[in-house]
């Protein structure tokens, strides 16, 4: 139990009566019977106020939360008295990984009615938590005491992948242009390898797509028209290995790739391609095959909220032996990593063709921002030397790295960790409408 500010006023009151019978030189009863009054009040008080019975609680809400989002976690509470509860409410929030707003919620519940609160949360991790109990604070019907109580109301609370900026990438893009958003399937004709119809030749058009049959038939140019392949396999490599144990801006690099798997699934899965992911490390620890629909997305969620890094080295060869084992169409394979080294860069082409052979692979690398920032510093002491000179040599060694890749067939682009998003789902279009498989 605990006592308001209404009961602290009270017994500032005895306190003037207790100063104005010293002046007086009056008896100390009226003292003495005015605080055992007020202590019988707050005893009746606690008597006739509300107890853990006449309350109901209850988590409200979703429980799939995003991560760098600010999420709300509801509570309701039905009043089950005939009078009126002025609560106070505090969720046990799991420590360390998740940032706060309005955590202590204040309301006022009135006779039989349920009354909704809520808090906001900021997830800093992915994975699943447990929320476990509700303390209640509500004061007694006279305001006198406060009766506390602790609530167990166990949930599992799953943080996943930004899911609120996929609205923004249910999109078209036309000719490798930017995204826009509203408009219809992602669709370009005249380019790709699947057959789409005739039309009729006009000047500039590619002399080798000419119907020449058809051209016959009706005594004019005819054309074939395509449009990208349908059902492709599109899979999703993630290296989650010392590659991935950076943090860039704040944000794990893993957090950030995970963000863009998730999209880049979804987005191929709009355009009618079959999505797939492998997450590996020094094993293969998942792989979904591509495929499309709900029950296909909710595979790649759930492969994905709870995925973390380590500090191995990730064992590449045994992750493309294991794609080129479960896979036999020719597929554009997506792949996450990074590296920091010529040395390891020349390690990884050696087992790359175990893949690169009969797929497009494309390499996606996240800019290391601060390197560039020491790398172009002026130069104001001894110390600003040297720091920018190996930030100059890490970044030719980065330029060297994607030349040889490229150099090698291999497409190989790096971007700033807030344009991750939107370079892959481009490159994802560009390498559909321009036919490289």
């Amino acid at each position: 139990m605990g006592i308001t500010k209404r009961f602290l006023y009270l017994l500032c009151g005895g306190i003037v009566l207790l100063i104005l019978s010293l002046l007086t030189n009056n008896s100390l009863t009226v003292f003495v019977i005015y605080n055992l009054i007020c202590a019988t009040l707050l005893i009746i008080d606690y008597f006739i106020s509300v107890n853990e019975s006449d309350i109901s609680i209850e988590r409200i809400g979703t429980d799939k939360l995003s991560i760098y989002e600010k999420e709300a976690i509801g509570v309701q509470i039905f009043n089950k008295s005939n009078y009126n509860l002025s609560l106070e409410l505090v969720d046990e929030i799991p420590d360390f990984y998740f940032k706060t707003e309005n955590i202590i919620m204040k309301g006022t519940a009135l006779p039989r009615e349920k009354k909704n609160f809520q808090y906001f949360i900021f997830p800093t991790k992915r994975g699943a938590f447990t929320f476990e109990n509700i303390h209640v604070k509500c004061k007694g019907r006279l305001k006198l005491c406060t009766k506390i109580f602790k609530v167990s109301l166990k949930r599992d609370y799953k943080v996943y992948p930004n899911m609120k900026n996929l609205r923004k990438y249910k999109l078209n893009m036309c000719n490798n242009r930017s995204f826009k958003q509203g408009q219809k399937t992602l669709k370009t004709l005249g380019k790709g390898t699947s057959f789409e119809s005739l039309r009729e030749y006009v000047a500039g058009d590619e002399y080798r797509k000419i119907n020449w049959k058809a051209t016959a038939r009706g005594n004019k140019p005819i054309l074939n028209q395509y449009e990208p392949e349908k059902d492709q396999h599109v899979h999703i490599l993630i290296d989650t290995g010392r590659a991935m144990s950076y943090t860039v801006r704040g944000f794990r690099k893993l957090d950030l790739v995970v963000n863009t798997a998730l999209i880049l699934s979804d987005i191929v899965n709009q355009n009618g391609d079959k999505s797939g992911l492998m997450v590996f490390n020094t094993n293969v620890d998942n792989m979904i095959m591509p495929g499309k629909g709900a029950g296909h997305r909710g595979k790649i969620m759930d492969a994905l909220y709870h995925i973390d890094n380590t500090n191995q080295t990730s064992n590449y060869d045994e992750a493309f032996y294991y794609l080129k084992k479960k896979e036999r169409h020719r597929s554009i394979v997506f792949f996450f990593t990074d590296f920091n080294t010529l040395e390891e860069t020349e390690s990884i082409l050696k087992v790359l063709p175990i893949i690169s052979k009969n797929n497009l692979v494309v390499i996606i690398l996240i800019k290391n921002e601060s390197i560039e920032l020491i790398s172009s510093l002026k130069i104001k002491s001894k110390e600003d030397l040297f720091n920018k000179g190996v930030a100059l040599e890490i970044v030719d060694e980065r330029r060297k790295i994607i030349n040889l890749l490229n150099r090698k067939g291999i497409l190989c682009i790096e971007c700033a960790p807030e344009k991750l998003e939107y370079t892959v789902v481009n490159k994802y279009i560009q390498v559909k409408n321009h036919s490289y498989l």
